[in-house]
């Protein structure tokens, strides 16, 4: 997954945005420097997007809703403490999941930058020519 533009489940197709990969890059080129432990980081989170594009079971603690989408769906974050992935089940492409982005989480309170980037990712593949 980690050399594609996107992961083929038995349900869901996982699409990264643009940027998306290079901000899981970021994040652990900065908070995880370490090889053992950024590759340790990358096969968990890998883990739990092939869970979700294979149809299993999703716990709310791994899972949970995040914040509002222009239509006002949610969307939510893949969380593998201390990373997530913020992502939205399509509605304009049935079967898909797209990451917006990666970041560190070492706060309580979902950030109006993250926000304001998974919104601004939404519009561009929900609403323009984003593929």
């Amino acid at each position: 997954m980690d050399e594609l533009d996107k992961y083929v489940g038995t349900h869901y197709t996982i699409v990264y945005c643009k940027g998306a990969k290079e901000s899981l890059d970021e994040v652990l080129a900065k908070h995880a420097p370490q090889p053992m432990k950024s590759n340790k980081l990358k096969a968990q989170m890998r883990s739990l997007l092939v869970r979700l594009a294979d149809g299993h079971r999703m716990t709310k603690e791994n899972f949970p809703k995040e914040g509002d989408l222009p239509d006002g769906s949610k969307f939510r974050a893949i969380k593998k403490i201390p990373l997530r992935a913020y992502l939205w089940r399509s509605k304009k492409y049935p079967g898909k999941c797209f990451i917006s982005h990666f970041i560190y989480k070492d706060f309580q309170k979902l950030k109006a930058q993250d926000i304001t980037k998974v919104c601004n990712n939404w519009r561009e593949i929900e609403e323009g020519d984003g593929l």
